[in-house]
């Protein structure tokens, strides 16, 4: 068999008349005309009978490319004008993208007349394939459906060089790496690769793009990272850098980590999902063709003539690193220790310093440096004797955009209720991870002048009322005759009807207005009771709710703090009577006998309260852990348990 081209039979002679350039036909034209219609009338009816003869194949235009240099990777249908072939394949390291179909047909003829000619019909369906990396791939057996039938490619090897080795795309702590030839990664940059509970660790989380890549960012990065407390990420900074002779485009986010529990940990995979556009080079040429002189070698071309895929979404991942968390030591923790890991410095100050005794001073302590501040708790007063003291207010000025630097301000009012001549004494505990051990900072007393002693609450005097003198009856004088009295100078002593007498009805309405004061009394009881019950009954729906909420997971911190603070309130508040908001946490734990540890985590439930109400832009916005719910369902729920004070 063989292919034919049709062309078109003319002659060079010219008549002599009409037009002398137009050519005159070959005398046998006519019969060759007929002739070529035969064959393709026959060809037709051959190739309808082979319609059926359905031939699918899978080709690459190389087996061998460069990272970032595409080559062409073909589906043909013969047989079929309609085929189905898939739109999306998924390669690991291979960006493949599809381009469109390409219709082709054949008129072939056999050897004799009219016989075993038919039309050839194909369709090619080109894809684009990008290696992100060198390495070997395969592109495995692709699925087309012809008029219900399913046939099957044959897989077909890839083989990508490169300046680097394949292999991952993240680096650790203080590591490096060269790209491995990829188009985009991640990766994360730690100062060190262990760390204390509670100690606020800075990363760096940096994204590769190729610089040829056109890619636009659709989300802030998202970090797994179990066990651990994340801070906000900054806004990303963006530079161009050259790793291994390849030129990325380098974005940096900062954050920091603050590790919960002790133990080996993982911070990461990271994700990144972006639009990118990527380019795509000529195909490479096999040998022998007219464009093998040097001159078409040049990179000139490549640039000239490059082309980018379609937009498309890509994640630019970051393997996980590994981080040592290890557990604070017990071995000489300062009682005023509350948490805080990091380096901090401590001042405090009071206003006013002359005051009358039980007028409030304010004592300001700023405890200034660099840790996580959401752990940084208010100073204690060393000796509270002579002193009434009220829960601290809170607010926090950050020195850098990640929230783990800067100075943390506490307004604590307090009242000397006797003379003093000083302020009392803070004191502030944290533990420093560097030098490895615990510092105390004191904060020193301030000279003041207290006037007077605190007056005790006068009392009430009550005075008894007397009850009315009764007037004595008037003496009846002896020297008359006494005639019978019909007055009512007394019982038995006149003639006058009882009912006629003003004493009778009083004597008998006294009763009758103490049984009617009885019964109201009682009902105004029974109304109390009732106004009582229904507030004590809507204080535990409120509990309930509170407790609800701190079992949610897409709430921060601070507002968890907040349920579980309203939470003993009310509880509190039903214990006693008592309205919730006017209860401090100081009368919350009075209010029930706690155990050490259970009143400990009660006060710095409402401290870690105390401070998100003024955390500022540390906002106590941090994510909650499940940890951090956990126990504060277990403090609700200890304290519910727990005997009422006497």
């Amino acid at each position: 068999m063989y292919l034919l081209k049709a062309s078109t039979i003319t002659t060079n002679r010219r008549i002599k008349t009409g037009d002398p350039m137009k050519p005159r036909s070959h005398p046998h034209s006519g019969i060759l005309a007929a002739i070529l219609c035969l064959f393709l009338a026959g060809a037709l009816a051959t190739g309808k009978a082979r319609a059926d003869d359905v031939q699918i194949s899978a080709a690459l235009s190389d087996n061998t490319t460069d990272a970032g240099q595409s080559v062409d990777f073909t589906i043909t249908v013969n047989g079929a004008a309609d085929a189905s072939v898939p739109e999306n394949i998924n390669v690991d390291g291979l960006t493949i993208t599809y381009v469109g179909p390409n219709t082709q047909t054949q008129i072939m003829f056999g050897s004799g007349f009219g016989s075993g000619s038919h039309i050839q019909r194909s369709v090619v369906h080109t894809y684009s394939v990008v290696p992100q990396r060198s390495g070997e791939f395969v592109i495995p057996s692709q699925q087309v459906v012809v008029d219900g039938k399913t046939y099957n490619t044959r897989p077909l090897e890839l083989r990508v060089g490169g300046t680097a080795s394949s292999g991952g795309g993240s680096t650790g702590a203080g590591q490096d790496t060269d790209g491995n030839g990829q188009l985009y990664y991640a990766e994360f940059v730690l100062p060190r690769d262990s760390a204390y509970i509670g100690e606020a660790l800075p990363i760096e989380i940096r994204l590769f793009v190729d610089a040829r890549v056109r890619a636009q960012l659709l989300e802030m990065p998202e970090i797994t990272a179990e066990g651990c407390t994340v801070q906000k990420t900054t806004k990303p900074e963006q530079s161009q850098v050259t790793r291994n002779g390849r030129v990325y485009v380098m974005v940096t986010y900062k954050t920091a980590v603050t590790a919960a529990t002790a133990g080996n940990i993982k911070l990461g995979p990271v994700t990144v999902l972006a639009e990118a556009q990527i380019p795509q080079t000529r195909p490479r040429r096999r040998s022998g063709g007219p464009f093998d002189d040097p001159m078409f070698q040049n990179p000139f071309f490549d640039d000239a003539f490059r082309m980018m895929s379609p937009p498309q979404q890509i994640k630019i991942r970051g393997e996980p690193v590994d981080l040592a968390v290890k557990p604070l030591p017990l071995i000489g923790q300062p009682k005023s220790f509350a948490g805080a890991v990091g380096n901090f410095t401590l001042t405090t100050s009071v206003k006013p310093t002359m005051v009358e005794a039980g007028d409030p001073i304010t004592i300001t302590a700023k405890i200034t440096g660099r840790g996580d501040f959401d752990r940084v708790t208010a100073p204690q007063i060393t000796d509270p004797e002579g002193w009434r003291t009220y829960p601290p207010s809170a607010t926090f000025e950050g020195d850098d955009d990640v929230g783990i630097s800067g100075t943390k301000k506490f307004d604590t009012a307090v009242i000397p209720q006797t003379k003093k001549s000083e302020s009392p004494t803070l004191e502030w505990s944290y533990f420093d991870p560097i030098k490895e051990q615990y510092v105390t900072l004191t904060g020193e007393p301030t000279p003041i002048k207290v006037e007077g002693e605190q007056q005790p609450a006068p009392t009430p005097v009550t005075v008894a009322q007397q009850p009315p003198q009764a007037q004595a009856a008037p003496t009846p004088t002896t020297s008359d005759i006494q005639y019978i009295r019909a007055d009512s100078s007394g019982w038995g002593e006149t003639f006058e009807p009882l009912y006629a007498n003003r004493t009778f009805w009083e004597a008998q309405g006294a009763p009758l207005l103490a049984l009617f004061a009885f019964v109201g009394l009682q009902v105004a009881r029974k109304r109390a009771a009732d106004l009582d019950a229904r507030k004590r009954a809507e204080w535990r729906r409120q509990k309930d709710a509170e407790v609800a909420t701190i079992q949610r997971r897409d709430l921060p911190e601070s507002e968890l703090f907040q349920a579980a603070a309203r939470a003993l309130r009310l509880e509190t508040a039903i214990q006693t009577g008592r309205a919730p908001d006017t209860l401090d946490g100081t009368e919350v734990a009075n209010a029930r006998i706690l155990d050490p540890s259970l009143a400990e985590r009660i006060r710095h439930l409402f401290d870690r309260h105390a401070e998100a109400l003024y955390a500022g832009a540390s906002g106590g916005r941090t994510a909650s852990s499940a940890q951090t719910r956990l126990d504060l369902l277990e403090t609700v729920k200890g304290y519910e348990n727990a005997k009422p004070a006497a």
